[in-house]
């Protein structure tokens, strides 16, 4: 089954859940009748069940028998996440938007904490509204250190994914990102941009990105509308990627 033959048997465990062969609240087969089907060690399949249990899909109390307690559901890939546009066409919906302001600017002190920006080099701040299927959803804002801005500030105002054509024609690959979520009611001029009233609620998502070799590519804070889209994420005693954080605090770098 190769190298990684874990990886295919949690994958076939998930399918089982998900078909229905073994429902939310059922156990799942020993590791002994595990090795026999899939005709590997109990230690490979050892392996595979600590990644069930860590994703939340299954419990892993000691002694106990492993029980499913979620059908496990796709995951999105980093990609996918991180670009609007990829997201939006892996539902079938159509993305757009437009460029509503770009200005290059003097590094501010959020720019210096979070791009490590040295005092006084330029930033290209970016700002887009971005639709799904023609509908206004979002708006986006976002800097990037001055190499890098300066091949964004050459791109076409309507490029439907920056993240893809850095990727595809520069070479510039978006890997890492730490992320935060809050709430807040639409100022004056976000209201105005967006088409809605003073105080409308907004999703906010803050985002800190790297490349492969930990190098800062840009931060970005997206606002969307109340109601068009939501954050779906699953934790378990195991596996807890969430974390709460004091207004004003900011993803790591």
């Amino acid at each position: 089954m190769g190298a990684f033959a874990f990886r295919h048997i949690a994958e076939a465990l998930r399918e089982d859940i998900r078909g229905g062969v073994v429902g939310v609240g059922g156990s799942l087969p020993s590791e002994r009748e595990l090795s026999r089907r899939f005709e590997v060690s109990p230690g490979t399949v050892r392996v595979a069940l600590k990644e069930l249990v860590a994703e939340g899909t299954v419990d892993g109390t000691r002694g106990r028998p492993k029980t499913v307690v979620r059908v496990p559901r796709p995951s999105s890939s980093f990609d996918e996440f991180h670009s609007f546009a990829q997201w939006a066409r892996g539902h079938g919906r159509a993305p757009g938007g437009r460029v509503v302001e770009k200005r290059w600017q003097i590094a501010s002190e959020m720019d210096e904490t979070l791009l490590q920006a040295a005092p006084g080099r330029r930033i290209l701040a970016v700002t887009r509204v971005r639709t799904l299927d023609g509908e206004t959803v979002m708006l986006e804002r976002t800097h990037y250190p001055e190499w890098l801005g300066e091949i964004v500030d050459a791109l076409p105002d309507d490029v439907a994914s920056v993240t893809s054509r850095l990727a595809d024609e520069h070479g510039v690959h978006f890997s890492h990102a730490e992320h935060m979520f809050g709430a807040e009611g639409a100022r004056a001029r976000d209201a105005a941009m967006l088409g809605i009233s003073r105080g409308t609620a907004l999703l906010m998502h803050r985002r800190v990105s790297r490349d492969p070799a930990g190098r800062l590519l840009e931060w970005a804070t997206d606002r969307y509308i109340s109601g068009r889209i939501m954050v779906s994420v699953g934790n378990s005693r195991n596996s807890n990627p969430l974390r709460w954080a004091l207004p004003g605090s900011e993803p790591g770098i």
